[in-house]
Protein backbone atom coordinates (compact mmCIF):
# COMPACT_ATOMS: atom_id res chain seq x y z
CA UNK A 1 0.00 0.00 0.00
CA UNK A 2 1.35 3.39 -1.07
CA UNK A 3 1.61 5.68 1.79
CA UNK A 4 0.48 9.31 1.63
CA UNK A 5 2.91 12.35 1.07
CA UNK A 6 1.55 13.28 5.05
CA UNK A 7 2.51 9.84 6.55
CA UNK A 8 5.77 9.89 4.92
CA UNK A 9 6.74 13.33 6.48
CA UNK A 10 5.44 11.87 9.95
CA UNK A 11 7.36 8.59 9.48
CA UNK A 12 10.80 11.09 8.59
CA UNK A 13 10.33 12.91 11.48
CA UNK A 14 9.59 10.27 13.94
CA UNK A 15 12.76 8.37 12.96
CA UNK A 16 14.87 11.19 13.03
CA UNK A 17 13.67 12.35 16.51
CA UNK A 18 14.29 8.76 18.04
CA UNK A 19 17.85 9.17 16.51
CA UNK A 20 18.13 12.38 18.44
CA UNK A 21 16.58 11.49 21.56
CA UNK A 22 19.41 8.65 21.53
CA UNK A 23 21.69 11.12 20.99
CA UNK A 24 20.87 13.36 23.69
CA UNK A 25 20.79 10.96 26.50
CA UNK A 26 24.33 9.72 25.04
CA UNK A 27 25.86 12.42 24.89
CA UNK A 28 25.43 13.69 28.70
CA UNK A 29 28.52 13.76 29.60
CA UNK A 30 29.90 15.89 26.86
CA UNK A 31 29.31 19.94 27.27
CA UNK A 32 26.27 20.80 26.02
CA UNK A 33 27.98 23.75 23.64
CA UNK A 34 29.48 21.24 21.71
CA UNK A 35 26.65 18.41 20.91
CA UNK A 36 25.82 18.28 17.16
CA UNK A 37 21.86 18.96 19.05
CA UNK A 38 18.98 16.12 20.18
CA UNK A 39 15.60 15.35 19.12
CA UNK A 40 15.04 18.76 17.34
CA UNK A 41 17.99 18.92 15.50
CA UNK A 42 17.77 15.26 14.44
CA UNK A 43 14.34 16.21 13.71
CA UNK A 44 14.83 18.98 11.18
CA UNK A 45 17.78 17.07 9.41
CA UNK A 46 15.31 14.41 8.89
CA UNK A 47 12.82 16.83 7.77
CA UNK A 48 15.23 18.46 5.73
CA UNK A 49 16.41 14.79 3.91
CA UNK A 50 12.68 14.43 3.42
CA UNK A 51 12.35 17.96 1.37
CA UNK A 52 15.30 16.44 -0.79
CA UNK A 53 13.47 13.57 -1.40
CA UNK A 54 10.56 15.49 -2.68
CA UNK A 55 12.36 17.45 -4.84
CA UNK A 56 14.34 14.46 -6.25
CA UNK A 57 10.80 12.83 -6.67
CA UNK A 58 9.33 15.89 -8.73
CA UNK A 59 12.77 16.37 -10.96
CA UNK A 60 14.31 19.23 -9.46
CA UNK A 61 17.42 17.41 -9.27
CA UNK A 62 19.52 20.44 -8.70
CA UNK A 63 17.89 22.03 -5.90
CA UNK A 64 18.21 18.09 -3.82
CA UNK A 65 21.80 18.35 -4.75
CA UNK A 66 22.20 21.67 -3.30
CA UNK A 67 20.41 21.03 -0.22
CA UNK A 68 21.80 17.39 0.17
CA UNK A 69 25.41 19.33 -0.32
CA UNK A 70 24.51 21.62 2.48
CA UNK A 71 23.56 19.63 4.99
CA UNK A 72 26.63 17.42 4.27
CA UNK A 73 29.15 20.70 4.31
CA UNK A 74 27.50 21.51 7.24
CA UNK A 75 28.10 18.67 9.36
CA UNK A 76 31.50 18.18 8.15
CA UNK A 77 32.11 22.05 9.28
CA UNK A 78 30.90 21.18 12.24
CA UNK A 79 32.92 18.10 13.06
CA UNK A 80 36.26 19.85 12.20
CA UNK A 81 35.04 22.59 14.75
CA UNK A 82 34.10 19.94 17.40
CA UNK A 83 37.92 18.43 16.53
CA UNK A 84 39.66 21.25 17.31
CA UNK A 85 38.47 23.43 19.49
CA UNK A 86 36.83 20.60 21.96
CA UNK A 87 39.51 17.82 20.82
CA UNK A 88 36.24 15.65 20.06
CA UNK A 89 37.44 13.38 17.32
CA UNK A 90 34.27 10.92 17.37
CA UNK A 91 32.09 10.13 14.62
CA UNK A 92 29.37 8.38 15.55
CA UNK A 93 27.16 12.03 16.41
CA UNK A 94 28.10 12.99 12.49
CA UNK A 95 27.38 9.77 10.89
CA UNK A 96 24.36 9.52 12.59
CA UNK A 97 23.31 13.02 11.58
CA UNK A 98 23.90 11.79 7.98
CA UNK A 99 21.83 8.60 8.44
CA UNK A 100 18.93 11.25 9.30
CA UNK A 101 18.91 12.75 6.80
CA UNK A 102 19.35 10.10 4.18
CA UNK A 103 16.67 8.00 6.29
CA UNK A 104 14.32 10.97 5.22
CA UNK A 105 15.26 10.82 1.77
CA UNK A 106 14.78 7.69 1.22
CA UNK A 107 11.17 7.73 3.05
CA UNK A 108 9.78 10.54 0.61
CA UNK A 109 11.62 8.84 -2.94
CA UNK A 110 10.94 5.36 -2.47
CA UNK A 111 14.20 4.26 -3.98
CA UNK A 112 14.17 1.49 -1.21
CA UNK A 113 11.51 0.30 0.40
CA UNK A 114 9.33 2.16 3.40
CA UNK A 115 9.43 -0.95 6.00
CA UNK A 116 13.21 -1.28 4.80
CA UNK A 117 14.19 2.11 5.72
CA UNK A 118 12.46 1.68 9.03
CA UNK A 119 13.93 -1.85 10.11
CA UNK A 120 17.48 -0.12 9.13
CA UNK A 121 16.80 2.73 11.47
CA UNK A 122 15.97 0.57 13.87
CA UNK A 123 18.84 -0.93 13.93
CA UNK A 124 20.72 1.70 13.87
CA UNK A 125 19.01 3.42 17.34
CA UNK A 126 20.01 -0.13 18.70
CA UNK A 127 23.78 0.12 17.94
CA UNK A 128 23.49 3.47 18.94
CA UNK A 129 22.25 2.78 22.62
CA UNK A 130 24.62 -0.53 22.88
CA UNK A 131 28.07 1.90 23.17
CA UNK A 132 29.38 1.40 26.66
CA UNK A 133 28.59 -2.94 26.23
CA UNK A 134 29.92 -2.29 22.34
CA UNK A 135 33.06 -1.14 24.15
CA UNK A 136 33.16 -3.30 27.29
CA UNK A 137 33.01 -6.27 23.99
CA UNK A 138 35.45 -4.83 22.25
CA UNK A 139 38.06 -4.37 25.60
CA UNK A 140 37.50 -7.82 26.22
CA UNK A 141 38.69 -9.52 22.64
CA UNK A 142 42.43 -9.66 21.92
CA UNK A 143 44.52 -10.15 18.84
CA UNK A 144 44.48 -13.40 18.34
CA UNK A 145 40.64 -13.46 19.24
CA UNK A 146 40.20 -10.60 16.79
CA UNK A 147 41.48 -12.79 13.87
CA UNK A 148 39.48 -15.59 14.42
CA UNK A 149 36.52 -13.91 13.98
CA UNK A 150 37.94 -12.11 10.76
CA UNK A 151 39.45 -15.41 9.80
CA UNK A 152 35.73 -16.75 9.90
CA UNK A 153 34.06 -13.99 8.33
CA UNK A 154 36.93 -14.10 5.49
CA UNK A 155 36.05 -18.15 5.11
CA UNK A 156 31.94 -17.29 5.15
CA UNK A 157 31.91 -14.34 3.05
CA UNK A 158 35.11 -14.25 0.84
CA UNK A 159 35.76 -17.55 -0.27
CA UNK A 160 32.52 -19.70 -0.19
CA UNK A 161 30.34 -17.38 -2.40
CA UNK A 162 32.48 -18.35 -5.02
CA UNK A 163 33.16 -21.65 -5.41
CA UNK A 164 31.51 -23.92 -7.34
CA UNK A 165 28.82 -26.19 -6.38
CA UNK A 166 29.70 -29.19 -8.64
CA UNK A 167 30.27 -32.77 -7.83
CA UNK A 168 33.72 -33.13 -9.44
CA UNK A 169 33.98 -37.12 -10.11
CA UNK A 170 37.18 -39.36 -10.32
CA UNK A 171 37.94 -38.83 -13.86
CA UNK A 172 37.67 -35.00 -13.54
CA UNK A 173 40.42 -34.90 -11.89
CA UNK A 174 43.22 -33.85 -13.76
CA UNK A 175 46.10 -36.39 -12.10
CA UNK A 176 43.92 -39.04 -12.77
CA UNK A 177 42.29 -38.54 -16.28
CA UNK A 178 44.48 -40.07 -18.67
CA UNK A 179 44.48 -43.47 -16.08
CA UNK A 180 42.15 -46.19 -17.07
CA UNK A 181 39.56 -46.65 -14.23
CA UNK A 182 35.94 -49.05 -14.35
CA UNK A 183 32.84 -46.79 -15.02
CA UNK A 184 31.96 -47.07 -11.29
CA UNK A 185 35.16 -45.89 -9.97
CA UNK A 186 35.73 -43.22 -12.69
CA UNK A 187 32.55 -41.65 -12.17
CA UNK A 188 32.58 -41.67 -8.06
CA UNK A 189 31.82 -38.28 -6.14
CA UNK A 190 35.61 -36.75 -4.71
CA UNK A 191 34.73 -33.45 -4.00
CA UNK A 192 32.29 -30.63 -4.22
CA UNK A 193 34.29 -27.67 -3.19
CA UNK A 194 30.97 -25.30 -2.14
CA UNK A 195 30.28 -28.36 0.23
CA UNK A 196 32.91 -29.24 1.70
CA UNK A 197 33.57 -25.25 2.30
CA UNK A 198 30.64 -25.00 3.81
CA UNK A 199 31.13 -28.19 6.37
CA UNK A 200 34.29 -26.07 7.45
CA UNK A 201 32.66 -22.63 7.40
CA UNK A 202 30.00 -24.65 10.05
CA UNK A 203 32.93 -26.38 12.03
CA UNK A 204 33.99 -23.37 12.57
CA UNK A 205 30.86 -21.43 13.42
CA UNK A 206 30.12 -24.09 15.65
CA UNK A 207 33.52 -23.48 17.53
CA UNK A 208 33.39 -20.03 17.33
CA UNK A 209 30.28 -19.61 18.77
CA UNK A 210 31.27 -22.61 21.48
CA UNK A 211 33.86 -20.52 22.75
CA UNK A 212 32.41 -17.51 23.12
CA UNK A 213 29.64 -19.01 24.73
CA UNK A 214 32.83 -20.68 27.45
CA UNK A 215 34.38 -17.42 27.88
CA UNK A 216 30.90 -15.84 28.41
CA UNK A 217 29.92 -18.16 31.03
CA UNK A 218 33.36 -19.91 32.10
CA UNK A 219 33.42 -22.88 34.44
CA UNK A 220 31.75 -20.69 37.21
CA UNK A 221 28.27 -21.56 35.85
CA UNK A 222 28.54 -25.26 36.36
CA UNK A 223 30.24 -28.05 34.75
CA UNK A 224 26.84 -29.47 33.18
CA UNK A 225 26.72 -26.27 30.68
CA UNK A 226 30.53 -27.22 29.93
CA UNK A 227 30.00 -30.83 29.47
CA UNK A 228 27.10 -29.87 26.53
CA UNK A 229 29.48 -26.99 25.07
CA UNK A 230 32.10 -29.26 24.75
CA UNK A 231 30.15 -31.72 23.68
CA UNK A 232 29.29 -29.70 20.50
CA UNK A 233 32.71 -28.72 20.66
CA UNK A 234 34.21 -32.57 20.67
CA UNK A 235 32.39 -34.96 22.84
CA UNK A 236 35.65 -37.42 22.29
CA UNK A 237 37.46 -34.64 23.75
CA UNK A 238 35.28 -34.08 26.38
CA UNK A 239 34.68 -37.58 27.62
CA UNK A 240 38.40 -38.20 27.91
CA UNK A 241 38.67 -35.04 30.14
CA UNK A 242 35.68 -35.88 32.06
CA UNK A 243 37.13 -39.84 32.74
CA UNK A 244 40.49 -38.80 33.50
CA UNK A 245 39.27 -36.47 36.25
CA UNK A 246 36.72 -39.23 36.99
CA UNK A 247 39.39 -41.15 39.07
CA UNK A 248 40.20 -38.39 41.77
CA UNK A 249 36.82 -38.00 43.02
CA UNK A 250 34.23 -38.98 45.34
CA UNK A 251 31.55 -41.08 44.22
CA UNK A 252 28.84 -37.53 43.94
CA UNK A 253 31.06 -36.19 41.95
CA UNK A 254 31.66 -38.97 39.61
CA UNK A 255 27.99 -38.76 39.22
CA UNK A 256 27.96 -35.48 38.01
CA UNK A 257 31.24 -35.88 35.67
CA UNK A 258 28.59 -38.71 34.37
CA UNK A 259 26.15 -36.37 33.85
CA UNK A 260 28.49 -33.71 32.19
CA UNK A 261 29.38 -36.33 29.62
CA UNK A 262 25.72 -37.37 28.96
CA UNK A 263 25.06 -33.66 28.29
CA UNK A 264 28.42 -33.63 25.97
CA UNK A 265 26.34 -36.60 24.15
CA UNK A 266 23.39 -34.17 23.71
CA UNK A 267 25.66 -31.57 22.84
CA UNK A 268 27.27 -34.03 19.78
CA UNK A 269 23.79 -34.77 18.80
CA UNK A 270 23.04 -30.86 18.05
CA UNK A 271 26.44 -31.20 16.17
CA UNK A 272 24.96 -33.73 13.86
CA UNK A 273 22.11 -31.83 13.16
CA UNK A 274 23.84 -29.14 12.06
CA UNK A 275 25.26 -30.75 9.58
CA UNK A 276 22.30 -32.74 8.03
CA UNK A 277 20.31 -29.32 7.71
CA UNK A 278 22.98 -27.91 5.48
CA UNK A 279 23.88 -30.78 3.76
CA UNK A 280 20.31 -32.83 3.59
CA UNK A 281 17.31 -31.24 5.40
CA UNK A 282 15.36 -34.15 4.41
CA UNK A 283 17.40 -36.77 6.04
CA UNK A 284 17.30 -34.69 9.00
CA UNK A 285 13.26 -34.16 8.87
CA UNK A 286 13.40 -37.69 8.93
CA UNK A 287 15.41 -38.40 12.11
CA UNK A 288 14.38 -35.46 13.99
CA UNK A 289 12.10 -38.19 15.75
CA UNK A 290 15.06 -40.61 17.10
CA UNK A 291 17.17 -37.92 17.90
CA UNK A 292 14.58 -36.06 19.62
CA UNK A 293 14.04 -39.48 21.40
CA UNK A 294 17.46 -39.65 22.41
CA UNK A 295 17.74 -36.62 23.93
CA UNK A 296 14.76 -36.60 25.66
CA UNK A 297 15.54 -40.81 27.35
CA UNK A 298 19.27 -38.88 27.90
CA UNK A 299 17.37 -36.33 29.92
CA UNK A 300 15.60 -38.57 31.99
CA UNK A 301 18.00 -40.69 32.57
CA UNK A 302 20.16 -37.56 34.23
CA UNK A 303 17.27 -36.42 36.37
CA UNK A 304 16.96 -40.10 37.76
CA UNK A 305 20.94 -39.79 38.50
CA UNK A 306 20.16 -36.14 40.32
CA UNK A 307 16.71 -37.84 42.14
CA UNK A 308 19.61 -40.35 44.34
CA UNK A 309 19.85 -38.98 47.82
CA UNK A 310 22.91 -36.78 49.05
CA UNK A 311 23.52 -35.74 45.45
CA UNK A 312 25.16 -32.25 45.16
CA UNK A 313 26.31 -30.72 41.84
CA UNK A 314 30.04 -30.52 41.63
CA UNK A 315 30.85 -26.34 40.54
CA UNK A 316 34.29 -25.96 39.55
CA UNK A 317 35.31 -28.28 36.77
CA UNK A 318 36.69 -26.64 33.96
CA UNK A 319 36.41 -28.43 30.66
CA UNK A 320 39.91 -26.91 28.75
CA UNK A 321 38.85 -28.15 25.40
CA UNK A 322 41.05 -25.11 23.89
CA UNK A 323 42.43 -21.39 25.21
CA UNK A 324 41.51 -19.95 21.91
CA UNK A 325 38.93 -20.15 19.06
CA UNK A 326 40.83 -22.66 16.27
CA UNK A 327 39.24 -21.53 13.14
CA UNK A 328 42.20 -20.89 11.25
CA UNK A 329 42.88 -21.86 7.93
CA UNK A 330 45.08 -24.63 8.13
CA UNK A 331 42.78 -27.16 10.36
CA UNK A 332 40.02 -26.32 8.25
CA UNK A 333 42.01 -27.80 5.77
CA UNK A 334 43.16 -30.66 7.45
CA UNK A 335 39.63 -31.61 8.28
CA UNK A 336 38.60 -30.86 4.88
CA UNK A 337 41.57 -33.69 3.78
CA UNK A 338 40.34 -35.68 6.48
CA UNK A 339 36.56 -35.42 4.53
CA UNK A 340 37.97 -36.12 1.20
CA UNK A 341 39.51 -39.00 2.06
CA UNK A 342 36.51 -40.27 3.77
CA UNK A 343 34.65 -40.04 1.46
CA UNK A 344 36.87 -42.04 -0.98
CA UNK A 345 37.09 -45.15 0.93
CA UNK A 346 33.93 -45.39 1.80
CA UNK A 347 32.96 -44.63 -1.83
CA UNK A 348 35.16 -47.19 -2.89
CA UNK A 349 34.01 -50.00 0.19
CA UNK A 350 30.46 -49.49 -1.23
CA UNK A 351 31.63 -50.28 -5.29
CA UNK A 352 33.43 -53.27 -3.96
CA UNK A 353 31.88 -55.26 -0.92
CA UNK A 354 28.56 -53.16 -1.33
CA UNK A 355 26.22 -52.15 1.88
CA UNK A 356 28.68 -54.15 4.11
CA UNK A 357 31.35 -52.47 2.97
CA UNK A 358 29.97 -49.20 3.60
CA UNK A 359 29.04 -49.91 6.98
CA UNK A 360 32.63 -51.64 8.09
CA UNK A 361 34.17 -48.56 6.51
CA UNK A 362 32.05 -46.26 8.49
CA UNK A 363 32.26 -47.88 11.75
CA UNK A 364 36.71 -47.87 11.50
CA UNK A 365 36.02 -44.24 10.82
CA UNK A 366 33.76 -43.70 13.80
CA UNK A 367 35.89 -44.46 16.48
CA UNK A 368 37.98 -41.32 16.20
CA UNK A 369 34.67 -39.13 16.06
CA UNK A 370 31.11 -39.43 13.86
CA UNK A 371 31.37 -35.58 12.41
CA UNK A 372 33.33 -36.52 8.81
CA UNK A 373 30.75 -39.87 8.44
CA UNK A 374 27.53 -38.01 9.40
CA UNK A 375 28.66 -35.28 6.45
CA UNK A 376 29.40 -38.03 4.28
CA UNK A 377 26.52 -39.73 4.87
CA UNK A 378 24.19 -36.41 4.30
CA UNK A 379 25.85 -35.78 0.89
CA UNK A 380 25.53 -40.21 -0.25
CA UNK A 381 21.75 -40.37 0.90
CA UNK A 382 19.35 -40.54 -1.55
CA UNK A 383 21.82 -40.35 -4.58
CA UNK A 384 24.00 -43.67 -3.79
CA UNK A 385 22.69 -44.79 -0.81
CA UNK A 386 19.37 -44.93 0.40
CA UNK A 387 17.33 -42.46 3.01
CA UNK A 388 16.54 -45.24 4.84
CA UNK A 389 19.64 -47.18 5.28
CA UNK A 390 21.93 -43.89 5.66
CA UNK A 391 19.66 -43.23 8.70
CA UNK A 392 20.85 -46.65 10.03
CA UNK A 393 24.21 -46.29 9.47
CA UNK A 394 23.75 -42.85 10.85
CA UNK A 395 22.44 -44.75 14.17
CA UNK A 396 25.10 -47.56 14.50
CA UNK A 397 28.09 -45.31 14.04
CA UNK A 398 26.13 -43.44 16.78
CA UNK A 399 26.57 -46.34 19.00
CA UNK A 400 29.47 -47.50 17.85
CA UNK A 401 31.44 -44.29 18.72
CA UNK A 402 29.81 -44.43 22.38
CA UNK A 403 31.36 -47.92 22.87
CA UNK A 404 34.78 -46.20 22.17
CA UNK A 405 33.62 -43.73 24.89
CA UNK A 406 32.95 -46.72 27.32
CA UNK A 407 35.90 -48.62 26.80
CA UNK A 408 37.69 -45.34 27.08
CA UNK A 409 36.43 -44.67 30.75
CA UNK A 410 36.76 -48.30 31.59
CA UNK A 411 39.88 -48.43 31.36
CA UNK A 412 40.74 -44.80 32.40
CA UNK A 413 37.93 -43.87 34.24
CA UNK A 414 36.69 -45.36 37.73
CA UNK A 415 34.00 -47.81 37.93
CA UNK A 416 31.14 -45.78 38.90
CA UNK A 417 31.59 -43.03 35.67
CA UNK A 418 31.89 -46.19 33.65
CA UNK A 419 29.18 -47.75 34.69
CA UNK A 420 27.09 -45.16 34.05
CA UNK A 421 28.18 -44.28 30.79
CA UNK A 422 27.40 -48.15 29.86
CA UNK A 423 24.10 -47.03 30.77
CA UNK A 424 24.03 -44.56 28.71
CA UNK A 425 25.29 -46.97 25.92
CA UNK A 426 22.73 -49.28 26.51
CA UNK A 427 19.86 -46.82 26.30
CA UNK A 428 20.87 -45.42 23.30
CA UNK A 429 20.77 -48.11 21.97
CA UNK A 430 17.93 -49.45 22.70
CA UNK A 431 16.16 -46.42 21.75
CA UNK A 432 17.53 -45.67 18.63
CA UNK A 433 17.24 -49.93 17.20
CA UNK A 434 14.05 -49.93 18.44
CA UNK A 435 12.66 -46.28 17.13
CA UNK A 436 14.42 -47.84 13.37
CA UNK A 437 12.77 -51.35 13.06
CA UNK A 438 9.62 -50.40 13.94
CA UNK A 439 8.59 -46.92 12.38
CA UNK A 440 11.59 -47.50 9.24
Amino acid sequence: MELSLFFKFIISLLLGSMIGLEREAGNESVKERWTLGGVRTFALISFLGSIAGLLYSNQENGLAYVLTGFIFVAILIYYFVTAFKAHITGLTTEISALFAYLIGFFVLTNIIPVFVVVAFSIILILILSNKNRSKKFASSIDRKEWNSFLSFAIMLLVILPFLPNINYKLNNIPIFEKIWFSPQIGNLDIINPYHLWLVVVLISGINLLSYVCRKKFGSSKGLYLSGFLGGIMSSTVTNHILTDKSTSETINNQNNLAIGNFLAFIGSLVHGCFFMIALNAELFIKMLPVILLMIFSTIVFILFIKGRPNQKLLKNIDISLQDKPDIFLIPAIKFALLITIIKIISGLALIYWGGQGFLLASIVSSLAGIDAIIINISEMAKKTITLNYSILVILIINVVNLFGKWIYSHFKGSKTFSRLNFYLLVLVSLVSFIWYFTTI
